[in-house]
């Protein structure tokens, strides 16, 4: 396939698992990078179709701003394609026997269906936790939908509420909508409450600004499904190179290069 094509069809994957779309994109990117206003305009493009999307963005950030972008891009697709985040996962998840999560990973449900033994609460989000639960089903993972309403009685019953991170900032992270909620409260009921933040993640102020200004600008931010959750309600993350750290890991996980040229509109 033709890069322009490739990065036509990877603009275009809506619904696809956002890692393997960071990964397209990271080829496609790759192929074009001694054209850096192709590669520019592209990145722009991709950032616009999939504004949640941090992996990628991460990506478009390093073909953008670095000084080999080939390099550069492919050793980011490498490390996202080889994330350990799921093994680290498996490991603390030993003694576990229930989890509450809301939003889900496929980092989460991989580590859930190596252990094999552990009840899965999964709170709906939006409708959202119809998909999760026949996913997890699929991979022969024990677990039950809760309601919204359930949300509380299911963290205070669970050994940890797990959260996924879709984008982390410096003193919050974008989730899933209901994830602020449901990690409140199991804080109040002095649950623990874990946060999975895998290769790609972090981003810098500015793209984490923006990306969470994208989603949540309008008049009606409950409707938005998402959820900015503070470090503070989180008390245990999870990622490539954490294997069980504190809240104050994620600001320290390394950021993507701070591309402010990505947030400008393309020109179609």
């Amino acid at each position: 396939m033709h890069p322009i094509e490739h990065l036509r069809y990877v603009a275009r994957a809506h619904g696809a698992d956002p890692v393997e779309i960071a990964i397209g994109a990271a080829d496609a990117l790759a192929s074009i990078s001694r054209d850096p206003a192709a590669a520019l305009v592209s990145a722009r493009r991709l950032v616009e179709h999939h504004p949640t999307n941090a992996p990628l963005w991460s990506v478009c950030a390093h073909a953008v701003t670095s000084m080999d972008p080939y390099r550069d891009v492919d050793d980011l697709a490498r490390r996202i394609a080889n994330d350990p985040t799921a093994t680290n996962l498996v490991d603390a998840l030993d003694g576990a026997s229930t989890i509450c999560m809301i939003g889900w990973s496929g980092h989460l449900v991989d580590a859930l269906a190596r252990r094999g033994d552990i009840h899965a609460l999964v709170v709906d989000s939006l409708g959202d936790g119809q998909d999760a639960l026949r996913y997890l089903s699929r991979r022969e993972v024990s677990c039950e939908l809760v309601a919204p309403e359930g949300l509380a009685s299911a963290a205070e019953c669970a050994d940890a509420t797990i959260l996924s991170a879709l984008a982390v900032g410096n003193d919050s992270v974008l989730c899933a909508g209901g994830s602020l909620a449901l990690a409140a409260v199991a804080y109040c009921v002095e649950q623990p409450v874990w946060m999975v933040a895998s290769e790609g993640t972090r981003l810098p102020d500015g793209l984490f600004t923006a990306m969470v200004a994208g989603v949540r600008d309008r008049p009606d931010p409950w409707a938005s499904g998402f959820d900015v959750v503070p470090h503070a309600l989180i008390t245990s993350v999870f990622g490539p190179s954490i294997t069980s750290g504190t809240a104050d890991a994620l600001a320290r996980m390394k950021a993507c290069p701070a591309a402010d040229e990505l947030l400008r509109r393309s020109v179609v």
